[in-house]
């Protein structure tokens, strides 16, 4: 291995269709493989036969500061009725100090679940977050060259 350091998180950008692309924080869907249990009764052995299953993909969540003018992510989240929704396929890039891209993450037939907001707090100086959840269909990953 040529280069053994591990790459930072905190510099990436997210391309799903909105007009800004700056998010303060991704959360990437995990990918988990379902496991099948299968034993015939004419079997002597006392344990099931584990065999690998359907792949399941984890929610993908976006996070970012609110800005006057902008209900993107409420706009999109109008679009999901019962039985239909607005997919996306949306691409998160992690970049380098010369904001390069040096890992990709490509979310396929995404659509939101649910939106959230942080809380509104008097005594507080913070900015506020929206935050929007979403089902993913289907993970491609792409690290290095």
């Amino acid at each position: 291995m040529a280069n053994a350091t591990p790459l930072q998180v905190n510099q990436f950008q997210v391309e799903a269709g909105f007009s800004r692309i700056g998010f303060t924080r991704v959360l990437l869907p995990r990918i988990e493989r379902e496991v099948v249990r299968y034993r015939e009764g004419s079997s002597k052995d006392q344990s099931a036969r584990l065999l690998p299953g359907l792949l399941k993909f984890g929610e993908c969540r976006l996070e970012r500061g609110v800005v006057a003018a902008d209900n993107e992510f409420f706009l999109w989240m109008q679009t999901v009725h019962i039985g239909v929704a607005e997919r996306r396929d949306i691409v998160v890039r992690l970049l380098d100090e010369q904001f390069s891209p040096v890992a990709s993450w490509q979310l396929h037939n995404c659509f939101p679940v649910l939106l959230e907001w942080s809380v509104l707090d008097a005594q507080s100086s913070s900015v506020l977050i929206e935050s929007l959840h979403l089902a993913v269909e289907g993970v491609q990953v792409h690290i290095g060259n």
